[in-house]
């Protein structure tokens, strides 16, 4: 068996990572909903943008939020048409905004909604940039591209995305037309009409992007660190408690040495908390490790075998997988010395487009259970 793929499937799943990240997001919103509305708009303001929308020979500028939008002004798209006065307005509302975003016009971008297998996530861009000519009637090379994920299905492991796509030569035009002016934006999306809502997707190439300071992400870093201090803080205190609780039962040992009754129950109390701490040391040395039986299947399972998923509960361990000779595997496994009674849990089949076999077995460890 494959070891490098063994351990690959041990790592933590993307999916997994991305429940942890939209638990979060939502916590952050549910305490920032419970906040007075005034102390909430003190310590969240909303962010001003300057949203840009290229009209024919000019460009409109708005400032708004992500509430309400409103436009300011309209200046021409090239350098000789600008005044020396609207070239230092440009300049300051450049410098002033904290986010420059070039909403781009429905008829040039592509949506399209997409489902792909969710192994996939690790390496998302990279699939979408190989689907790209069988997705859109446009190739790599043509378009720039970015995706929405909206969707994890656990039952059928697949995602569901939107991809969204603008022509290469379309939104290198526009940018060189800003870039000539004075203006070069952080996004390039899809904006609402009336509202400063955008599309969450980022058009631009990475080589023109612009980072700049986050003061919302220095403020999520902040209750970051606040919430690991207080998660610290709940782990210590209870053993704070616990060496309060022995300090204490030492000071009543001392002062109860000309009491022999007295000292025999504590020593017993003692005695009883030091039994109690060791139960899972002991029930750990009595039970097998799990990287043993991780260890037994790699020495029996032979090199065209692949474990895709390992569950171990208790005495049983139920293994899935593909095997171009999937019935070969229950001889393997009963010649075992850790594991016995191996089984079928459901029919073996074919994977398309290959010579191997999906296969779901279990089997029963042998002296105890492995967790």
């Amino acid at each position: 068996m494959n070891m490098s793929s063994l351990k690959t499937r041990f790592k933590l799943s993307a999916p997994l990572v991305h429940r942890l990240t939209d638990f979060w997001c939502w916590w952050l919103a549910e305490l920032a909903g419970m906040l007075p509305k005034r102390i909430r708009a003190a310590a969240l303001p909303g962010v001003e943008r300057l949203y840009l929308e290229l009209n024919g020979l000019e460009v409109i500028a708005s400032r708004g939020t992500s509430e309400s939008i409103r436009e300011i002004a309209r200046y021409p798209l090239t350098a000789e048409a600008l005044p020396l006065e609207q070239a230092q307005e440009v300049a300051e509302l450049a410098s002033r905004s904290r986010e420059l975003i070039l909403c781009l016009p429905a008829d040039k971008v592509l949506l399209k909604t997409l489902s792909l297998p969710q192994v996939a996530e690790s390496n998302l861009r990279e699939v979408l940039g190989f689907e790209m000519d069988r997705q859109t009637p446009f190739s790599l090379e043509q378009v720039y591209y970015d995706h929405v994920l909206s969707k994890r299905n656990s039952k059928t492991n697949t995602l569901t995305l939107e991809l969204v796509v603008t022509p290469r030569l379309y939104l290198d035009e526009q940018l060189s037309k800003l870039k000539v002016i004075g203006f070069q934006p952080h996004q390039a999306t899809l904006c609402r009409e009336k509202t400063g809502q955008t599309q969450p997707v980022n058009l631009l190439p990475e080589a023109v992007r612009q980072h700049r300071s986050d003061s919302a992400q220095h403020l999520n870093l902040a209750l970051g660190m606040l919430t690991l201090a207080l998660l610290l803080g709940a782990i210590a205190l209870p053993l704070v408690n616990k060496t309060q609780v022995i300090q204490a039962l030492e000071a009543r040992i001392e002062l109860a040495t000309s009491k022999a009754e007295v000292t025999r129950r504590l020593r017993n109390e003692v005695e009883s908390l030091s039994t109690d701490s060791g139960f899972l040391l002991n029930k750990k040395q009595l039970t097998p490790l799990v990287l043993e039986i991780v260890n037994e299947l790699t020495l029996i399972l032979p090199d065209d075998t692949w474990i895709n998923r390992l569950i171990i509960k208790g005495q049983e361990i139920q293994i899935q997988g593909q095997s171009t000779a999937a019935a070969a595997l229950i001889p393997l496994i009963e010649s075992s010395d850790s594991l016995h009674n191996p089984r079928f849990r459901s029919s073996v089949t074919r994977s398309q487009g290959s010579n191997s076999e999906r296969f779901h077995l279990s089997a029963e460890v042998a002296g105890g259970s492995a967790i």
